[in-house]
């Protein structure tokens, strides 16, 4: 099976907006947010399900989760958060992401997994990623 696109950001060969780094786990700007700051957290190892988890790394993706959530939330001043993760059914990528996805009030969703939005260009993209990437910073 060829390696996953997945397995392929965490190890540096396709490009992503990076706004956490760690040994086991790296979190990316979704190439079509829901809203802008939609956020991907992944293992850097290839763990497909929710349910291929041991304990302890399951423990520390959800403290990442939470610290992502904080740096998504601070860093694009959104009012609230969706975190989503799909697994086995609807899941794009065979490959454990959670969506953290900043919410503001009044901007509702639409349909499961909603119309996407499209960053302007490349420095609007690295706007969201510096900005995240610093609040997130603040919460190790």
């Amino acid at each position: 099976m060829e390696e996953c696109v997945f397995c392929k950001i965490a190890k540096k060969g396709i490009r992503a907006s990076v706004v956490f780094e760690n040994e086991n786990f790296i979190a990316f700007l979704d190439k079509s947010p829901i809203f802008k700051g939609h956020t991907l957290l992944i293992p850097k190892k290839h763990i497909e399900t929710l349910f291929d988890f041991s304990e302890d790394y399951l423990k520390g993706i959800a403290v990442e989760t939470k610290r992502i959530a904080e740096g998504v939330k601070n860093g694009t001043g959104c009012d609230g958060m969706l975190l989503i993760n799909n697994n086995i059914i609807s899941q794009s990528v065979p490959h454990f992401h959670v969506h953290i996805i900043p919410r503001e009030k009044g901007k509702p969703l639409r349909g499961f997994m909603w119309p996407r939005t499209k960053y302007n260009d490349e420095t609007e993209e690295e706007e969201f990623r510096e900005k995240i990437a610093k609040a997130v910073e603040m919460f190790k």
